[in-house]
């Protein structure tokens, strides 16, 4: 996400209070709530992110500094359907980052605008967009347990 297209933060307590409630639904197939503690200062954290699932794995990509606290298999829970799940985060940046964040873009197309991505004359993502988000976005993988 680049920092002029992040959720403003008014909108965020919104979807976090409504993630929570019996309304979930609204908004759940693919937002869901991630909470962890920071690796320096201990405090817990909750944000709200998009998310894909694939089986017992969680994906989510974000250009947010909170990503760092998700390094080495740190422990995440996550609020996905109005489950609680629990699980460990792993951190990946780069370039091999570009194919997964192309597959969220095809699965959850709105995010497009978070990650700067605009649509190709034929509908396609462009991939020069792609690959730009990719160099300074996290990519932070969540495997259930």
């Amino acid at each position: 996400m680049s920092e002029s297209n992040t959720v403003p933060p008014w909108l965020n307590k919104i979807v976090r209070g409504m993630l929570r409630s019996p309304l979930h639904f609204v908004l759940s197939s693919n937002i869901a709530l991630f909470t962890f503690t920071g690796r320096k200062s201990g405090t817990e954290y909750t944000v709200a992110a998009t998310y894909v699932q694939d089986g017992d794995v969680l994906t989510v990509f974000t250009d947010r500094a909170w990503a760092k606290n998700l390094r080495e298999g740190r422990p995440v829970t996550a609020v996905v359907r109005g489950k609680t799940l629990h699980g460990t985060a792993e951190l990946t940046t780069g370039p091999q980052i570009a194919g997964p964040l192309a597959e969220l873009l095809r699965r959850v197309p709105r995010d497009a605008k978070y990650h700067n991505v605009q649509r190709n004359p034929d509908g396609s993502f462009n991939q020069s967009d792609i690959d730009r988000a990719a160099a300074v976005e996290y990519m932070v993988t969540i495997r259930l347990a």
